[in-house]
């Protein structure tokens, strides 16, 4: 029998974590389980779930931080009777741990999909959610660390290193090959020349995102080469002030902002290089799915990335809050094709090694069918 797997996430955006979520259950869902997901907004990620014909359950009656949600989970967690409980987030931990301590012998597990700091860089924001993560760690029996960084940062935090598995983000390898996908196509959508070299983005426009290092970069890049162009995909908090940044220094022609798109894959094949200036990253899933479109990508080797990011033979590393670094290894890049191409084969040959749906599902299946045989 399939076993029935009750995840709960906020699912108020569509980022790394709801991307999991959706590519783990598309594939367990097939043969291995039977999956509920149960989130506190009908948004994006709810409906994209309907139609891959997950059910879906949507508390959205309730406050932002609201109390009588326990109950709602309550009620949910003895409707379904799952034979586990997989959450994700700090709100769906919190909740989700208080909630399901009136179950008897229903395994609780947690993926943990970033470094809780660099979520929170308000400190009462921080102090608040690490309160609810830390004071409820207690009632859980398991983690998912989806980087080398998570996991130590997990046990640092004290949690044992027993109770932590390591399972990476697996990509759909054939959604990236997209052959019949015309570059020129895209580039006309946006008003990019044809004959543009293309630095891409994938990202929420928040600020450890480090998209403004970018911007510093970008001015002098199309001052001496007018053939650049930047496709910032992904839309946030950040997005009008780095639309009112490429205005005020006069590049706004060379910098287009596509907002939030669904079809990345497609997206990537109009790039020439990726860059990720990012500050922290639980895994960095953008830069693992340019990679399988076999993008050549210039990083900050933090959080995950360093998991599968090695200089010049992956791809580029940067330190962070470095624009001259980012110019100068774009110019490199730009000017020496074979290494881009060198960089992109081999950095598709790593994921392929360990980054797969297949591989993901494979390892979390186990960690269910563990957890469930000790209760």
């Amino acid at each position: 029998m399939k076993i029935k797997v009750l995840h709960v996430i906020g699912g108020g955006e569509f980022g790394g974590a709801e991307q999991h979520i959706l590519e783990l259950l598309t594939i367990l869902s097939q043969k291995d389980a039977d999956p509920v997901v149960v989130c506190f907004y009908n948004s994006t990620f709810a409906q994209e779930l309907r139609k891959r014909g997950i059910p879906v359950i949507v508390l959205d009656i309730y406050k932002r931080f609201d109390f009588r949600l326990i109950g709602g989970l309550t009620r949910v967690f003895q409707e379904e009777n799952p034979d586990l409980i997989h959450t994700h987030g700090v709100k769906a931990n919190f909740f989700s741990r208080l909630a399901a301590r009136s179950l008897l012998n229903v395994p609780l597990l947690t993926t943990i999909h970033s470094i809780l700091r660099y979520d929170y860089p308000n400190p009462m924001a921080y102090f608040l959610a690490s309160r609810m993560e830390f004071l409820t760690r207690k009632w859980n029996d398991h983690y998912i660390a989806i980087s080398r960084a998570i996991m130590k940062s997990l046990e640092s935090e004290g949690v044992p290193p027993g109770k932590i598995t390591l399972i990476h983000h697996g990509i759909a390898l054939e959604d990236y090959q997209q052959a019949d996908v015309n570059p020129s196509e895209i580039r006309r959508e946006y008003s990019i020349p044809e004959n543009a070299f293309v630095i891409g983005t994938v990202s929420r426009m928040v600020p450890v995102k480090g998209l403004h290092d970018l911007m510093d970069a970008m001015e002098p890049l199309v001052r001496e080469h007018p053939d650049i162009h930047w496709l910032a995909v992904g839309d946030g908090p950040e997005k009008e002030s780095l639309e009112a940044e490429a205005a005020r220094r006069r590049i706004s022609d060379h910098i287009h902002f596509t907002g939030f798109r669904k079809d990345i894959p497609r997206l990537l094949q109009a790039i020439d290089v990726f860059v990720s200036p990012s500050y922290s990253e639980g895994l960095g899933l953008s830069l693992l799915e340019a990679m399988t479109a076999k993008k050549p990508v210039i990083s900050t080797l933090v959080g995950g990335i360093q998991d599968f990011l090695v200089d010049y033979e992956t791809g580029i590393a940067i330190p962070v809050h470095e624009a001259e670094e980012i110019r100068q290894n774009i110019l490199i890049l730009k000017e020496d094709s074979s290494l881009r191409e060198k960089l992109a084969e081999s950095a598709y040959q790593a994921v392929l090694q360990d980054y797969t749906l297949t591989h993901m599902a494979e390892r979390t299946k186990q960690v269910y069918e563990n957890l469930i045989r000790r209760r």
